[in-house]
């Protein structure tokens, strides 16, 4: 039984890749975009075989705007994050800025 429970809580925090509805939640705070920041960043590395690290970020809401502004390390590098939607718009209108030009 405790193995179940653990493998529930492994999988929890990784309900967007198997939740057909993910896109769709609506984000109304920062921290609400913080997992997709971070998420999103290390799908762009791990597709080219780029391990990632150290994630820190802060978030920051301006006017009818939520950012979150993020840093990893990828591939031995620190590399800058930034994401950013409209307050009450859907996970799937978020855009990403990843200051690398290994992974434009």
């Amino acid at each position: 039984m405790p193995l179940l429970i653990a493998t529930l809580f492994a999988f929890a925090g990784q309900a967007g890749a198997h939740d057909p509805y993910y896109l769709d939640r609506t984000i109304n705070s920062a921290n609400d975009l913080v997992g997709w920041c971070r998420a999103e960043a290390e799908a762009r590395y791990a597709a080219r075989r780029m391990p990632t690290y150290q994630w820190t970020s802060s978030q920051v809401d301006r006017g009818n705007t939520l950012f979150v502004e993020g840093k990893l390390r990828a591939d031995g590098q620190d590399v800058v994050v930034r994401c950013s939607v409209t307050r009450g718009a859907q996970l799937r209108y978020a855009s990403i800025q990843i200051d690398d030009p290994r992974v434009r």
